[in-house]
């Protein structure tokens, strides 16, 4: 790429793309297209969350029922937090959800997505050069969501399976005080599958309140597969709500309703927070000014006709077993996981004997290998931690069995 054509984009941006670090995992998912058009048989495509199962069909009839009978009016500019109807049904179905009371129409915005919304937050509370600090394995877009924001993403070690480690936390953010300004957590975790207990949120929060901060520190969860715990027995999945008064709470519908690409989301302040009322304000404004000005309306009004519903989300079993059954087969293979909790990712690491044979960049050799038996992976490193791979599981159950029989003839 010559100067002249590098001059073109801003600095940061070229030195991202032109640096391969735009994102492995798009850069996986556009290599599968271009194999399942080339006509060499078939793809075991494993490299992008992109949901498998259709919208569940309450879905479609809510959408019917409210495009036939729509008020006037329900495709125009609406406030920028969303619509308070909408708002108020949210407010008091997660205020149940977590025992949390005094949770209002007005701790509630909807937003684009759960992306959206971390967008959104990361503009209305971090300054040049604040830290957001997050447990390692990480969702690979926060690092360039802290950077359109001027923020830096700090990782932070994780104890064995995945769980917090609240020393690392605790030291990561004592070590500059000043600049910690988030503590990014997403649980159930993408990549591990991982729920963080409400044992070790208790710690954590404890914790917290032991530090005497120069700053507020604030808690983003990002839960967008909350609702796709594979043990249906299983209780809600624990939160800082309630738990940590400064918590912002994030989700999105793209998973538990298969919706990826209508980006329908919300954010949910608590009521706790220490200056509740003039974060809502930002957040509102910087909903309209980063362009998103308000989260799709249809989206929106649809919402209340189906979460909570029976019917009301995808079969979750369905991941649940693609999940288990790919784990299994890698256990077979010498790879280490631990046993999946939620979602539809698996993130093992690989058998020492290939992590020795294949050296230094392993999991970024073993992707290569796979993708030359037509099964795409991304490398852990794209999730700030070597030697291991994720997979993304919302497949169809033959997509499961390919790619073991990729995995097999690159690791046998």
């Amino acid at each position: 790429m010559t100067q002249p054509e590098r001059d073109v984009l801003s600095t940061r941006i070229a030195d991202c793309i032109l640096g391969q670090h735009e994102s492995w995992t798009r850069r996986m998912f556009e290599l599968g297209r271009q194999l399942r058009a080339d006509g060499g048989g078939p793809v075991w495509d494993l490299s992008l969350g992109n949901p498998s199962l259709e919208p569940p069909e309450l879905w479609a009839q809510a959408i019917v029922e409210t495009l036939r009978d729509e008020p006037a009016g329900m495709h125009r500019y609406m406030t920028n937090s969303g619509f308070l109807e909408v708002r108020e049904f949210i407010a008091q179905r997660e205020g149940a959800r977590y025992g949390i009371t005094g949770l209002e129409a007005h701790d509630v915005t909807m937003t684009v997505g759960a992306a959206g919304a971390i967008n959104v937050l990361l503009k209305s509370i971090v300054d040049d050069g604040d830290r957001v600090l997050v447990p390692a394995p990480f969702f690979s877009e926060y690092e360039h969501y802290c950077a359109n924001h001027g923020a830096t993403l700090v990782p932070v070690p994780t104890a064995p399976g995945f769980e917090l480690d609240l020393d690392a936390i605790e030291a990561a953010i004592t070590r500059d005080p000043a600049s910690a300004r988030i503590l990014l957590l997403n649980s159930p975790n993408n990549p591990t599958g991982t729920i963080y207990s409400a044992a070790s949120l208790d710690q954590l929060a404890a914790r917290l309140t032991k530090l005497a901060l120069p700053r507020p520190l604030w808690v983003i969860e990002d839960s967008p597969y909350r609702d796709l715990v594979h043990d249906e027995r299983a209780a809600t999945v624990p939160s800082m709500l309630g738990r940590w008064p400064n918590t912002v709470l994030v989700t999105s519908h793209s998973k538990d309703l298969g919706l990826a690409g209508e980006r329908i989301g919300y954010l949910i302040i608590s009521p706790e927070a220490r200056g509740r009322e003039l974060l809502h304000r930002a957040v509102t404004f910087c909903n309209r000014t980063l362009g998103f000005v308000n989260a799709p309306a249809l989206m929106q009004r649809v919402l209340p006709k189906v979460l909570g519903q029976p019917g009301g989300r995808v079969e979750v079993q369905v991941y649940a077993a693609n999940c288990h059954k790919m784990a299994a087969g890698l256990r077979e293979l010498g790879f280490e996981l631990p046993a999946p909790q939620a979602g539809f990712f698996l993130f093992p690491r690989l058998p020492p004997s290939l992590r020795e044979s294949l050296g230094e960049a392993a999991d970024v050799t073993l992707t290569h290998q796979l993708r030359e038996q037509r099964a795409l992976v991304v490398p852990g490193v794209a999730f700030g931690v070597p030697g291991h791979l994720r997979l993304a599981m919302c497949v169809d159950p033959p997509v499961v069995d390919g790619a073991l029989d990729a995995f097999r003839a690159v690791c046998a």
